[in-house]
């Protein structure tokens, strides 16, 4: 299996082939053993240990930040100076979001692989290490090697949207969930006016076996009307955004949840499945219900 790793630059910057085929015409190239942290996203296990235990328990596993070194040998030649090329690999690279610009985007690392392409979300977190013996622009030549941090350590592919819809005022259906990935999925709801019933189910089963079951296996949530004050109704299963908001980012959970909340995410490695899912009340037009379901990957290959 060839891959073939590019930096996209950050803020829309350039996309440049780093290593694999295309690399001879780039000006900065990753170096042979200096790389480190690009494969596995980072683990730390935390254990435990009672008195007169034989041995100890597992408390937890967390994902950290992931720390990552390149190393690029950049080269000079008639159609770009070294100095020329260093500047461009620097611009790819920043250290933080530019806070005059909303539009900002972090740096990516991207790899492709046969239909797979994955990308991660790179930053700066201490300047770059440089120290040539001789003048570089008089060599053409220099080893650069880039500290990067990952705040989201796993590799990402395109989000997979499923939806539901009526064209009437109420109606009931199913939805498709699937996680394919080695990362458990923190999924979100986008719904539109209507009083609706989403499912919440728990899981059981080996890996790519998955299906609803144990003590949640039929979980539906019977949701407050939303209405056109809240636009659209968004729920979102990561623990680190508000469960449920607004189209204008208003926090609801109290009156839309109606006293419950959301419980449950997708396993790795769960196929395809229908879940039920239904609306009352809805405009004379219609509702619609979108499931948008990250892709989230321990590693740029693999994990299926």
């Amino acid at each position: 299996m060839a891959f073939t790793i590019s930096v996209l630059g950050a803020g829309g910057g350039p996309e440049t082939v780093v290593s694999g085929p295309g690399d001879i015409a780039s000006p900065f190239v990753l170096g042979e053993d200096q790389v480190k942290g690009l494969y596995h996203a980072p683990v730390e296990s935390e254990w435990k240990r009672a008195r007169r235990q034989r041995g100890g328990s597992l408390a937890g596993v967390e994902n950290p930040t992931r720390d990552m070194q390149l190393g690029f040998h950049i080269r000079g030649d008639a159609r770009m100076s070294f100095a020329e090329a260093e500047d461009l690999l620097r611009s790819c690279f920043t250290y933080r979001l530019d806070p005059w610009w909303p539009g900002d985007t972090l740096a990516r690392i991207a790899v492709e692989s046969g239909d797979d392409y994955r990308t991660l979300s790179v930053q700066m977190y201490q300047e770059p290490e440089f120290a040539p013996q001789i003048d570089p622009e008089k060599l053409r030549y220099g080893n650069v090697f880039y500290r990067l941090r990952a705040a989201q350590p796993f590799w990402e592919s395109v989000p997979d949207v499923t939806h539901w819809e009526t064209s009437g005022t109420s109606g009931s259906g199913t939805i498709t969930v699937s996680n394919p990935t080695d990362v458990e999925m923190f999924q979100t709801w986008v719904l539109t006016r209507g009083t609706w019933t989403v499912p919440d189910v728990s899981w059981t089963g080996r890996p790519r076996r998955r299906t609803p079951g144990g003590l949640y296996g039929s979980r539906s949530i019977p949701l407050k009307p939303v209405t056109s004050t809240h636009g659209t109704l968004t729920i979102q299963l990561d623990p680190m955004h508000v469960m449920m908001q607004s189209a204008n980012g208003t926090n609801v959970m109290g009156e839309v949840g109606g006293g419950y909340y959301f419980m449950h995410t997708i396993p790795p490695h769960t196929p395809k499945t229908q879940l039920p899912i239904s609306v009352t009340g809805a405009p004379a037009g219609g509702a619609r219900a979108e499931l948008h379901q990250p892709r989230l990957w321990s590693n740029f290959y693999g994990g299926r």
